[in-house]
């Protein structure tokens, strides 16, 4: 997911993360502008507006999440030193321990020979929705990606 933090010049958090588009490149496929979020950060620099939600509590990872990016990472480690059976192993681990994380099974995609934007993603993309759409951060609507769209 794309996710951005806000950091003022004293690397004061001023807005946990988000899953925000900084650009229109997804557009298309997500149906989602950046234009929102844009004039949030251009009303933050111009006129120190704040927006309501970032006062959010962004939750803690649970046991199992950090023990499945754990995982990853020894898997991504296996993987560049030749130990592909090892990774796979640590991949697998770490899917299912945290079946929906992006960051661990999207990213896990190209490093084991799938398609991080084919058939997979949308898969992925599709549990992630009907599980209502989990995510560490500032929750948002997040767009109904479809296989034909």
């Amino acid at each position: 997911m794309p996710t951005v933090i806000w950091v003022d010049e004293n690397d004061i958090i001023i807005r946990p993360n988000a899953g925000e588009f900084g650009s229109d490149t997804f557009a298309e496929l997500t149906g989602i502008s950046c234009a929102d979020h844009m004039n949030q950060v251009k009303s933050w620099v111009k006129e120190g507006a704040i927006p309501d939600d970032a006062n959010h509590i962004v939750e803690d990872f649970n046991q199992n999440e950090i023990t499945a990016r754990l995982h990853f990472r020894i898997a991504a480690n296996a993987l560049r030193v030749g130990l592909n059976e090892v990774s796979e192993q640590h991949f697998a681990k770490a899917e299912e321990l945290a079946p929906l994380d992006f960051t661990i099974v999207r990213a896990s995609m190209p490093l084991r020979g799938g398609n991080p934007f084919g058939e997979e993603f949308f898969d992925l993309y599709e549990r992630y929705q009907n599980a209502g759409s989990p995510y560490h951060g500032i929750p948002r609507q997040t767009a109904r990606l479809g296989k034909n769209d």
